[in-house]
Order: C-alpha cells, then sequence, then structure tokens
C-alpha cells in the first residue's frame, strides 16, 4: 500500500458529532442523520468531499469497547454558519501519513490493521496525538469495490522527543 507523507493543511469544518465505541458503533446512523442535514451548510470551502475524524484529543488507544467522539463534518469557509445542533471544529496543520482505502467499507478494517499492525511499527513515524481523518470525495462510491477514501493518520519522528520534553517551552520570568 502507497503511503504518502505530508504536511495537511489546516481545516475548519462544521458537522455533528457522537460519542461511541467499535463495538457499538453508531458511527452509520450518525452517517445517515447528517446526510439529510448537509444542505444546511453554507460556504462549503470543499465541494464534493465529507470528512469522518476520530477526534483524539487524549492519546486513547483504541479497543472494541473503548469510548471515542467521531464527527461527520464538512470543511467550511472562515464565515460558514453553525447550524442548530452541529458544531464547528479547528483542526490544526498536521504531519500525516496518507492511506488510500480501496473498496467497501465492510473491508475498512484491514486496512486500519495495516497501519496500526505492519505500517506504523515498521515505519520511522510514531503517532501523534491528534485528530485522524477519514476524507470521502468525489473517488468514494458506497458499497462498490473501486470506491476509495484517504485515512490521514497524524505522525511524528519516533525520534523526535516531545518539544517540552526538551525544554524548548519555558516561560521567561525575568
Amino acid at each position: 500500500m502507497e503511503v504518502i507523507i505530508t504536511e495537511r493543511e489546516a481545516l475548519k469544518v462544521v458537522g455533528m458529532k457522537i460519542h461511541t465505541s467499535i463495538k457499538e458503533n453508531l458511527i452509520p446512523q450518525l452517517w445517515n442523520d447528517f446526510i439529510t442535514r448537509m444542505d444546511e451548510l453554507d460556504k462549503v470551502a470543499v465541494p464534493d468531499c465529507s470528512l469522518g475524524i476520530c477526534l483524539n484529543e487524549t492519546g486513547t488507544v483504541f479497543r472494541e469497547d473503548s469510548m471515542f467522539y467521531y464527527m461527520v463534518c464538512k470543511v467550511v469557509k472562515d464565515d460558514s454558519i453553525i447550524p442548530s445542533g452541529m458544531e464547528y471544529r479547528e483542526i490544526s496543520s498536521q504531519l500525516v501519513a496518507v492511506f488510500t482505502h480501496l473498496g467497501s467499507l465492510d473491508t475498512l478494517s484491514k486496512t486500519y490493521n495495516y497501519i496500526y499492525d505492519k505500517w506504523l511499527p515498521e515505519s520511522e513515524y510514531k503517532l501523534f496525538t491528534a485528530d485522524e481523518i477519514e476524507w470521502y470525495d468525489s473517488r468514494f462510491k458506497f458499497g462498490e469495490k473501486d470506491s476509495q477514501m484517504d485515512i490521514h493518520i497524524p505522525i511524528i519522528k519516533k525520534d523526535k522527543e516531545d518539544d517540552i520534553t526538551k525544554g524548548l517551552f519555558f516561560v521567561n520570568e525575568d
């Protein structure tokens, strides 16, 4: 599987969010709910594209029963309105490894297993605590074998320590 390492630009998104687990899996229902309301969004910055974001703010290790927040949304422009029942979120720019999943969503777990069980351990990168993004654009065809969508995994070089532990951030009391 080809992997592209890139600095993803910062994004501003508006959408709907749930708290779920892999075992409970409320994500398909969230997508259905969001699709019926997408036309309420104005000033969409990236037409024909929706995002699924696993909000990883605490470095949660995902297991089948681990609870996490998942958001479905669209990238919007600065002055976009936020419809009732939806949320706005800013996603910072981030070094990411981009993987393209080929096939229906039924086989998505195989792509994630490859990323976490094979690619990450064998690469020069490690997971960075930040949002993971599923990028659904015009290549995505629900349920089709030739469907494609991208997965953006936040990464950092394995040999790089956190800046705070190196003392790069400090309070100057002078």
